[in-house]
């Protein structure tokens, strides 16, 4: 573990596919969706979730999940990405070049909302 996450020694995150389904953890992580907000992201675990969550598999897997995933607001805070486009799965992305306080703490005052924040290893 690393103050930017779990993940292997090259930055993968390919055991987590492999973990068991357990309802008290599926419990919490759906309970914590379930209140709304804004997911932040870096760049690589942006791109991970959005390689996943917007796909038929991830519907299948997780619908639930997958709705919330989907349509919640997305802030991206990356220099390496130069655009974050919306597709018909994947929408409400803002991308930020570099991590301003001032427009990550807006929307939180705005909507009064519970943040979600997910990390992986920068790139």
């Amino acid at each position: 573990m690393s103050v930017d996450g779990v993940a292997g020694p090259h930055g993968e995150i390919d055991w987590f596919k492999d973990l068991r389904k357990d309802p008290e953890y599926e419990a919490f992580t759906h309970g914590q969706a379930s209140v709304g907000g804004t997911l932040l992201f870096g760049h690589t675990t942006y791109e991970m979730m959005k390689s996943f969550w917007p796909t038929p598999e991830a519907e299948k897997t997780d619908p639930e999940m997958a709705k919330t995933m989907r349509s919640s607001p997305k802030i991206v805070v990356s220099k390496k990405l130069t655009n974050a486009p919306e597709q018909p799965n994947w929408k409400n992305v803002t991308l930020l070049h570099e991590l301003d306080p001032a427009k990550i703490a807006c929307p939180k005052r705005v909507s009064h909302s519970r943040w979600r924040r997910s990390r992986a290893p920068s790139t």
